[in-house]
């Protein structure tokens, strides 16, 4: 896709606009606190075939403020610098006049939550693969200096060839200042996967709190239920005490080692918790020879996050300038990232550049949603500035 200003005159819809690029939409997936997502078909140019692909959309003249001057640049800073084969992979991101438009990979057969609910909880081989795609989502990530916050079953995506990719990054922020991990006092993520230390309310370690919500996360695809149930400060000290148990229908069919790793990932004193390099080299892995070695795209990402020194609060205040601006721009692509950076290894990674446009931001641009949607009130700014989590989907193990 080209990265040249596309501009339109006329009197269209941002939905209409975004259509001359190529992109038609087919179907709502879902929605979001401020953002829906769409089945999307693109045809490139030189209509060489359909690619379907999924859509964000996010419309910022609806969202809070807090949303739309904190979280958003920062998900878009970071969606600009990951690359890894487990995570899922974004093709472009336009923005026209107030809705951000933000175009990925499909992933055909829906959110981890979705399968378990559907097919039950999920065997110790398979979690074992999967398991592990997630854990080197986390690694590329944390190595890049970023956290997640928001790791759950409902953003872990899954292909039609039967891989996991890590999407939303919506909390997701860089936390590395000189060399050391800068603490956040936001509450994001959802409940049932928040570690003590965010329950608490004081400042904790990011990317400590992703490898509680990861124990979760294997503990839900082994067990199809919460290691914890409530909402109360009740859970918190349930937490404290290690009150959780496998449960008896698969407790004697799972393995020393994964009962083990669990048991390290839940570990309330984030000091000790196992790091996501710790929960790599576990035995529950090793034992496994074929999971043992990185394949060639895997390690290049991870040699590159490693070798590449990312940039953090720049590439926010860049993303943030380029989103006040009235006018048709291009903020940046992935390509000139990766120029700027110069990484030293190369990989044949089949990841498309991709591209964030501007594109005419004037009077002619007529902001109705989607599909003719009514659109929603604009969102308050909540009364406790700690108190952003991500909502918890309404479906229950």
């Amino acid at each position: 896709m080209s990265s040249k200003i596309e501009s339109v005159s006329g009197r269209k819809t941002a939905q209409e606009h975004v259509k001359t690029l190529g992109y038609r939409f087919v179907a709502r997936l879902g929605e979001g606190t401020f953002s829906k997502v769409y089945l999307t078909e693109y045809t490139s140019r030189d209509a060489v075939g359909v690619e379907k692909l999924a859509c964000k959309l996010i419309d910022t003249a609806v969202c809070s403020a807090k949303f739309r001057r904190k979280f958003l640049p920062r998900e878009l800073a970071v969606l600009l610098r990951v690359r890894h084969p487990h995570i899922i992979r974004i093709q472009a991101i336009v923005k026209c006049h107030s809705k951000i438009f933000i175009f990925m990979r499909y992933a055909e057969l829906g959110d981890l939550l979705t399968f378990i609910l559907a097919h039950g909880a999920i065997g110790e081989s398979q979690s074992r693969i999967w398991g592990r795609q997630v854990g080197l989502a986390l690694q590329y990530l944390h190595e890049s200096g970023i956290a997640h916050r928001d790791l759950k079953c409902e953003n872990i995506l899954i292909t039609t060839n039967f891989n996991v990719k890590l999407s939303d990054f919506g909390f997701a922020r860089h936390v590395m200042r000189s060399h050391e991990v800068e603490l956040s006092s936001t509450y994001c993520g959802s409940f049932d996967y928040a570690s003590p230390e965010i329950l608490k309310g004081t400042p904790y370690n990011p990317k400590a709190s992703d490898m509680w919500a990861y124990g979760v996360l294997l503990y839900v695809m082994l067990n199809k239920s919460m290691p914890f149930k409530g909402r109360t400060k009740a859970v918190y000290e349930l937490q404290l005490a290690r009150k959780w148990q496998f449960r008896s229908r698969v407790r004697s069919k799972l393995s020393h080692q994964v009962k083990s790793l669990v048991t390290n990932l839940l570990e309330p004193n984030p000091i000790i918790r196992y790091t996501i390099d710790e929960t790599l080299i576990n035995d529950w892995f090793m034992d496994v020879p074929k999971l043992r070695a990185l394949n060639p795209d895997e390690f290049v990402c991870l040699a590159e996050a490693r070798s590449v020194t990312r940039a953090c609060s720049s590439d926010v205040l860049h993303v943030q300038s380029k989103l006040r601006q009235s006018g048709s721009d291009v903020i940046t692509t992935i390509k000139q990232v990766e120029q700027r950076d110069a990484p030293q290894f190369k990989s044949n990674l089949s990841l498309k550049t991709s591209t964030i446009l501007l594109l005419q931001d004037d009077s002619t641009v007529n902001d109705a949603p989607p599909d003719d949607e009514e659109r929603p009130e604009p969102a308050d700014e909540p009364d406790d500035p700690q108190q952003q989590p991500s909502p918890d989907d309404t479906r229950s193990l």
